[in-house]
């Protein structure tokens, strides 16, 4: 060995030396820094053990049961769903109710029943518009500062409100949008929400200030937007200008809020998307992110004749469906289109859902918070020849998705236990160990989503007040010609109607209306005030085509459902969560356990007597061999 080498030895051994020992070193701090993160883990975990737990509500607008759950069929034999995303990481990990309905079919009436916990007849927000509906409304009355948030506000929790709130927000002059009411932490809320319905060019009131235009609202005359994001938005737009697309805005803002909510403080945050009701824009429906437009092009309307599209025979239903036309081929070209950018627009929402929940994860709050996804109404594509609204007790308006993923809530259940809008508040106060200082008409699901076979005999009611200028053509297409005054409202009908005419009626078919209804065991019942009745057996007849509340058959429940209607039209509190008695049965099954009572009554005589024909033959023979 030349003294080189063993000059080159000593280096690469002292290099060696040097390395082992840096590797000890760190090893030592990584051991030091394993054991602090294990020790800071299991800290969090402990105190999320006894840390109450947080909730994330999101509420979409005017969406129905098939745009979440039916699939479209692609071009390659396959199918899309407009949210893959909230039936994967909600769906298939939290618990469905499959029979989950709104007693209100409008936005306002429906939105703070959720925040109350109470129905329309006891928060008096009875309508979308002054006085009585919509924010004046709200803020007018007890509702405005009992609710949701103010209870949960004052046991602790940080309360988030990000998109719509009510009809009427913003809207001069009862309105000047720069309201943040009672109980809320942090308020990014859209003003105007259903006077413009804007994609772009909308204002926010951030924490009191309101902010905007976000993006170019474009003319009401030509009803186009004046510029839409590039189609990269808002990852990675090519065109180097700002991203406005408001579902996307409503998404950064929920990631962005989390963020900023102390690990140690639970919170409260409701995401109001605005989609996937309509903009009134061209073309008909709501306006998809740049990069979903189109997504859903040729997808057909959800149901078919047999459900009930474009119905036919419609001689049992009230006269304003009797006198309504069939769907003309214009209506139906529009609503279809409506339809195709309702679940186009929706991928976006679909996208907020992941981000808020991969959030969620990454502040490792997932574990010991409940996300719960909803909509406020649903929505008529055609079904009894309406279209273009809600309003009615109908299942596509009424009918609605309801999925809660949490901790202690096994993965992929269902439960067809009857909820309501009215469940919301008292399941998230029940979970969060709080006791609301005005009563509640609802009852909590927590004993539901812990056990998914247990049912009660709860009802629920339908209830609206609404008038015809309470909505305003509100949910209609707009393919009609605009005007000043159409303008100024932004709702044209789906025939052209002028601005008079859009004043005064509500919408081509499916107009608002006055109506009590309860729906219990396997049947709905409806009244109108003009003394129309109707009843559907919802298990035999999901599409409601047989009103077959004048037949003699069903008589006794039909008399039996009105007595409970009569109850819960004025129910206040516990005696809105009172169950009812057994339903009594049809006729012809009380005959047939008539029949077989009768039956088993004979049979028991015929065996009483064979025995007293038997007991008098052996005393005969005991007496011949005597």
């Amino acid at each position: 060995m030349t003294l080189r080498d063993l000059n080159t030895q000593s280096w690469r051994g002292g290099v060696a030396a040097r390395v082992a020992a840096a590797i000890a070193a760190m090893a030592l701090l990584f051991g030091l820094v394993m054991a602090t993160s294990e020790e800071a883990s299991a800290a969090r975990a402990k105190a999320s053990e006894v840390q109450k737990p947080s909730f994330v509500v999101i509420q979409t607008d005017d969406q129905t049961l098939e745009e979440l759950y039916d699939g479209v069929r692609t071009l390659n034999g396959g199918e899309e769903f407009a949210m893959p995303n909230t039936l994967q990481l909600l769906g298939e990990q939290g618990v469905t109710f499959t029979r989950y309905y709104t007693p209100y079919s409008l936005c306002a009436p429906s939105r703070v029943s959720l925040l109350t916990g109470r129905y329309a007849h006891n928060n008096h927000v009875q309508g979308n518009v002054p006085p009585n509906g919509g924010w004046t409304g709200f803020q007018s009355r007890l509702a405005y500062s009992h609710n949701i948030a103010t209870w949960l506000q004052g046991a602790g929790y940080r309360t988030i409100h990000i998109g719509k709130i009510l009809n009427g927000y913003g809207d001069a002059p009862y309105s000047p949008g720069t309201e943040v009411p009672p109980g809320w932490n942090s308020w990014h809320t859209i003003l105007n929400s259903d006077t413009n319905h804007y994609a772009y060019g909308y204002l926010l009131n951030n924490n009191g200030v309101v902010e905007g235009p976000y993006g170019n609202s474009g003319s009401w005359e030509t009803r186009e937007y004046g510029a839409i994001d590039d189609a990269g938005c808002p990852y990675a737009p090519l065109n180097g200008q700002p991203c406005y697309y408001e579902t996307d805005k409503f998404n950064q803002l929920a990631t962005e809020e989390l963020a900023a909510t102390s690990p140690e403080q639970p919170f409260y945050m409701q995401v109001d998307y605005t989609s996937p009701h309509g903009d009134f824009r061209r073309p008909a429906g709501p306006q998809p992110a740049s990069r979903h437009i189109g997504r859903f092009a040729g997808a057909p309307l959800p149901d078919n004749r047999a459900e009930g599209f474009n119905e036919g025979n419609v001689n049992d239903k009230p006269r304003f469906i009797r006198e309504a036309p069939y769907l003309s081929a214009t209506e139906i070209h529009t609503y279809r289109v409506y339809y195709q950018n309702c679940l186009a627009a929706l991928l976006s929402v679909d996208e907020g859902v992941k981000q808020i929940l991969d959030q969620l994860g990454a502040l490792g709050r997932i574990n010991n918070t409940y996300v719960i996804f909803t909509s406020d109404n649903g929505f008529f594509f055609g079904q009894h020849r309406l279209v273009g609204g809600k309003f009615l007790a109908y299942e596509p308006a009424t009918h609605l998705p309801l999925i809660i993923r949490g901790p202690g809530i096994e993965p992929n259940t269902k439960t067809g236990q009857f909820a309501s809008t009215i469940d919301i508040a008292p399941t998230i106060l029940e979970l969060a160990g709080v006791t609301p200082d005005k009563s509640v008409d609802g009852t909590s699901l927590v004993p539901f989503m812990q056990d998914p076979s247990l049912r009660t005999r709860r009802p629920l009611l339908f209830e609206s007040f609404v008038q015809t200028n309470d909505v305003e053509q509100d949910g209609n297409a707009a393919t009609g010609e605009s005007t000043a005054a159409g303008k100024a409202r932004g709702k044209l009908g789906v025939k052209g109607a002028s601005a008079r005419g859009a004043a005064a009626h509500a919408s081509v078919v499916a107009p608002p209306k006055n109506y009590y209804g309860i729906r219990l065991g396997p049947y709905k019942y409806i009244e109108w005030p003009d003394g129309e009745k109707e009843l559907y057996d919802i298990n035999k007849d999901p599409y409601e085509l047989n009103n077959i509340v004048r037949d003699r058959n069903y008589a006794p429940i039909r008399n039996f459902l009105h007595e409970e209607l009569v109850r819960l039209e004025e129910c206040s509190g516990r005696t809105c969560r009172e169950v009812a008695e057994k339903l009594p049965l049809t006729k012809r099954d009380q005959l047939k356990v008539k029949r077989e009572k009768e039956k088993e009554q004979r049979e028991r005589e015929h065996e009483r007597e064979k025995r007293e024909r038997e007991r008098e033959r052996r005393e005969r023979e005991k007496a011949h061999k005597h």
